[in-house]
């Protein structure tokens, strides 16, 4: 996007002449980087993030007061954006989707126990604003 800004002041400024003083001559914009290559161990330490988001996610359903609840839990998922991008990413390209399937799969046995624990504490404040709130920003993986 900052790149697209600056290609359009760039063409509005050559537009409305810009100095007579000098040419100016147009520098090239750096090409974007390749995405790295996706490899079993890229989704695995996808997987194990999330497998660490669910169990602090049961750590936070713990909290007694709801609205405390629903604040750790914006703040996790505010902390966990960079992961959320990076999955939502490898979920779009068809070879790493299935390396990240596979990854979570591997995972199962432990994910179906947090999600589990996490229930009673998250169904106790499912009126609060702040946890309807919270669960509303949770993103999900799509595979």
């Amino acid at each position: 996007m900052k790149a697209q800004l600056l290609a359009v002041a760039v063409l509005a400024l050559a537009a409305c002449g810009g100095s007579s003083s000098s040419p100016r001559t147009p520098q090239a914009t750096p090409a974007p980087e390749p995405a790295p290559a996706v490899t079993d161990e890229v989704a695995a330490e996808v997987a194990d993030a999330f497998v660490e988001v669910l169990a602090t996610m049961v750590a936070i359903s713990r909290e007694p007061a709801c609205p405390q609840m629903g604040a750790g839990l914006s703040a996790l998922f505010d902390r966990s954006q960079e992961l959320f991008e990076q999955s939502a990413a490898l979920a779009a390209d068809p070879e790493a989707a299935k390396l990240l399937v596979a990854a979570m799969d591997a995972r199962a046995a432990e994910v179906a126990p947090l999600i589990e624990a996490m229930g009673p504490g998250l169904v106790r404040c499912r009126e609060d604003a702040s946890v309807v709130e919270a669960m509303g920003r949770m993103p999900t993986m799509e595979l």
